[in-house]
């Protein structure tokens, strides 16, 4: 494995990391903001 390769799987990995993460946290209760920051917890 190259180097090159190496990076490219550390990349994709932090994508799909990122993808369930923030899926994950969309399903919580109260997670995931809908753009109404009156009633959303975890907006910005």
């Amino acid at each position: 494995m190259t180097l090159g390769e190496i990076i490219v799987l550390l990349v994709l990995a932090g994508v799909a990391g990122l993808a369930v993460w923030s899926l994950w946290k969309s399903r919580k209760p109260g997670g995931g903001c809908n753009g109404d920051c009156g009633n959303c917890r975890s907006c910005h």
